[in-house]
């Protein structure tokens, strides 16, 4: 071992005073140390017993020295030449080898170290964990880089850093087939936790969608793995903080019009980025980054592909029916699903047939099919792209599900059971009166639309003894008698005069409560800002009560329908 100094002989001995130490520390940027040519004789000695020092001092410069490229190139070449000695004894020699930082060195040192890295798994198989679990822990940005991208744009820096990571792999997975499993467990076991920055998650993702390129049949375990930690972004979110935050960055927007028009586009934006709940804006930047992977995946030059869209619905769904769908109370990563269902009328179809099959199975779980049937009236009332038949084709086979149920009551006495539970016919009601109170404005002819309401026989679904207006939630029920008076159809404000006066249990058991149906609509409102240019424009604006037409409106209607 030698160093590039007259005056420097032994470490150890300049060490010992504390003055000579702080000052090599500060000038460490101009201290390298030479790295043996005699790397073989090392590997031997050591082997042997009798280089311990030699080997350890080597490890040493290799940990915290600065390197010259020359020198490390020339290191790695003897390497090389020795990779049949490199045993698993050497586990702490590999592991400090693969602690250099070598993707923002010059091209030949990344093209010396990729070279080392492709022996070391081709000679050497049980060193390719730490290979892997190397190459993917520098997928993230060093620990002082924290400024995120413009735009969502990968700066030219980063596409060069991660693209020297992804030659490896792609060699790695075509020599090592079987090495695809040790990716994926790298992938998860070091994935960004939820306190990392905004940054360290976008390249991170980024970097596992780039795999996606050379690696296709990971793709479904990957969007899995992907999506899984943005649910845990999305349910860390405080939805009442976020609605407050909104609300007042409404207010400071009216209180801004009042001065001058050209602060006011500084003062919002400074409002913005200062108000957003840190982790919606994380998930708002993920949420961007698999949105648009999916577009790119399903058009090319704006041209829809359909088997490229064929192979991704049938990989989301999976991760929708395993990870989205039993997850409540999530608020944004199921819009996932409602964005490829926006590419073509056929997968909208696909999917509300898919969700209803769900519901109406009685071999899956409740609280399943209970998801289920929210997911499609969410989905009927807010997506845009939704046609006014689909919509009428769900409400009819409601309808038909929902008399079935009533018929096959009549025969049981499930008045006298205080244990049968019905939530599932509740949340089914629930979902046909809110359909069709959301969407009754897309029929022109309402004359004609009228008669094929009465063909759904409300009269009877919501006069039957399981009463499912008191079970609704009391603001559909509300917004729905309003609609069967508008059309004639059925009088529900006597049924709900009765629910309220009435404390009488509903199965006449021991309980003075009826249960209301959660009112869970898992597409409401989309209020991330990045991500949301490209959903908010595919979603109907939200319908209060106050919006439904006026009560003149109400009678011109009812005069033209009754004529």
């Amino acid at each position: 071992m030698s160093v590039v100094s007259s005056r420097v002989s032994s470490v150890s001995s300049i060490l010992k005073s504390p003055g000579v130490r702080s000052q090599l520390i500060r000038r460490s940027s101009r201290v390298y140390f030479k790295l043996p040519k005699d790397f073989k004789n090392i590997i031997y000695n050591f082997e042997s017993g009798n280089g311990t020092k030699d080997y350890e001092d080597l490890i040493c410069i290799l940990r915290d020295s600065n390197i010259k490229d020359s020198d490390l190139i020339e290191f790695l070449g003897n390497v090389r030449q020795c990779m049949s000695l490199i045993s698993p004894a050497h586990k702490a020699f590999i592991e400090t080898l693969l602690q250099i930082k070598w993707t923002s060195r010059s091209l030949e040192v990344t093209s010396a170290y990729k070279a080392f890295l492709e022996d070391l798994i081709c000679m050497q198989i049980h060193y390719a964990k730490h290979v892997i679990d190397n190459l993917v822990e520098q997928f993230k940005p060093d620990d002082g880089d924290d400024t995120e991208w413009e735009a969502g744009e990968c700066k030219e820096e980063s596409i060069q850093r991660l693209n020297h990571i992804h030659d490896v792999l792609r060699k790695i997975l075509n020599i090592v087939p079987m090495s695809s499993k040790l990716l994926l467990q790298s992938l998860r076991g070091r994935f960004p936790y939820i306190t990392h920055g905004t940054h360290t998650h976008e390249v991170y993702i980024y970097a596992l969608i780039q795999i996606l390129e050379y690696a296709p049949q990971l793709r479904s375990d990957i969007l899995s793995l992907i999506i899984n930690r943005l649910i845990v972004l999305d349910v860390n979110i405080p939805r009442l903080e976020i609605e407050d935050e909104d609300e007042d960055m409404i207010d400071d927007n009216e209180c801004d019009n009042i001065g001058n028009e050209n602060n006011i586009v500084e003062e919002n934006n400074e409002t913005e980025t200062d108000k957003i709940h840190p982790i919606a804006h994380k998930l708002d930047v993920c949420m961007e980054l698999i949105l648009k992977y999916m577009h790119d995946s399903c058009f090319i030059q704006d041209v829809l592909q359909i088997e490229s869209l064929k192979s991704l619905y049938f990989d989301v769904l999976r991760i929708f029916e395993t990870v989205i769908l039993p997850t409540h109370a999530s608020q944004y990563v199921q819009y996932i699903m409602f964005y490829i269902c926006s590419f073509k009328t056929a997968v909208v179809e696909a999917f509300i047939d898919w969700l209803w099959r769900k519901a109406s199975d009685p071999n899956v779980p409740c609280i399943i099919r209970q998801s289920s049937v929210a997911y499609i009236a969410s989905f009927l009332v807010t997506a845009k792209f939704v046609t006014a038949g689909l919509v009428k084709a769900v409400q009819f086979k409601m309808s038909k599900w929902i008399h079935d149920y009533i018929n096959m009551q009549d025969y049981s006495k499930y008045i006298d059971d205080e244990n049968k539970e019905h939530t599932v016919f509740y949340s089914v009601c629930q979902a046909l009166f809110l359909i069709i109170t959301k969407r009754h404005n897309d029929y022109p002819d309402s004359k004609k639309y009228m008669k094929y309401l009465q063909e759904l026989d409300l009269a009877k679904i919501i006069t039957c003894k399981l009463n499912p207006l008191k079970a609704c939630h009391p603001e559909i029920v509300h917004n729905f008698a309003e609609i069967t008076r508008m059309y004639q159809l059925a009088y529900c404000y006597t049924i709900i005069e009765n629910n309220t006066r009435s404390q009488l249990p509903l199965f006449n058991s021991n309980k003075t409560v009826t249960t209301t149906v959660e009112n869970f609509f898992p597409f409401s409102s989309y209020t991330l800002k990045r991500s949301g240019q490209r959903l908010i424009p595919l979603c109907h604006e939200n319908i209060t009560s106050s919006e439904y037409k006026s009560i003149s409106e109400y009678r011109e209607d009812v005069e033209y329908m009754t004529e």
